[in-house]
């Protein structure tokens, strides 16, 4: 795992998208179309229009999103299936959650596009309780599972109302479709970025404590492939011992 710590908020998310760009103009070089997974986030808006402003072709990309609420609108703004086709090239072919499908039915299309191919990269983020996507502290996934139903925790929800994303903590919805941490780590690389203070003690969590269900994001430490791009702000827990032992 490497660390890599900028000043601010946009400088991270600058940073994080220069490594997608050097990563999927690798990989369409190579291979002619690159797979991704998108986090939907605030903490991913810089990296998004770094992305969006290159030179990549855009229509080499197919995009997977990695989570979805269930019974919200596909229009609905906070949408994460809308939140990021608002940020997409729109030359990328991006699959959506069906938000408003039977669950146990869109699980299973979701899942067959996941297991479709490689994915040569996950762009992801950390939650405040150090989920990864939406799943959930104590709540692991089985080891079979790309795609589950989740229910929030209230933690989470809070995040989206501190986020911005709804205005009272009632509009929140309370169960969404998330990819599992083992359709995250499938992955061929990773890039994750977090920024901001309230991320802090999840970031220590997930980069430098024990790997297990009490932070899912700590499943980063297992793969061989992973940048995760920090602001000092949500480097503030992290001392220089660790964060030295975390550049290899």
């Amino acid at each position: 795992m490497k660390t890599q710590i900028a000043p601010d908020a946009g400088a991270a998310g600058a940073a994080a998208g220069r490594a997608a760009v050097e990563v999927l103009r690798r990989v369409i070089g190579e291979r002619g179309h690159a797979r991704v997974i998108f986090a939907s986030a605030p903490s991913q808006e810089g990296m998004l229009a770094t992305l969006r402003a290159s030179d990549l072709d855009f229509s080499a990309i197919t995009a997977l999103h990695m989570d979805e609420y269930l019974g919200i609108s596909p229009d609905h703004p906070a949408g994460f299936g809308r939140w990021l086709a608002d940020r997409l090239d729109p030359a990328v072919a991006l699959h959506r959650l069906d938000s408003l499908a039977e669950p146990d039915a869109e699980v299973a299309r979701y899942t067959g596009l996941i297991a479709d191919g490689p994915v040569d990269l996950a762009l992801v983020g950390i939650g405040v309780n150090g989920h990864i996507a939406f799943n959930e502290p104590h709540d692991p996934a089985r080891p079979d599972e790309l795609v589950r139903e989740v229910d929030l925790t209230l933690a989470s929800r809070e995040q989206q109302v501190d986020d911005g994303c709804f205005a009272t903590l009632a509009e929140v919805p309370r169960s969404a479709l998330s990819l599992t941490p083992a359709a995250l780590m499938a992955a061929h690389q990773v890039i994750c970025t977090v920024l901001g203070r309230r991320k802090a003690a999840a970031v220590k969590d997930a980069l430098t404590g024990p790997v297990g269900p009490a932070c899912p994001a700590s499943i980063l430490q297992t793969h061989d492939n992973v940048l995760t791009v920090l602001d000092t702000e949500a480097a503030a827990q992290l001392g220089m011992t660790q964060l030295e032992g975390s550049r290899r």
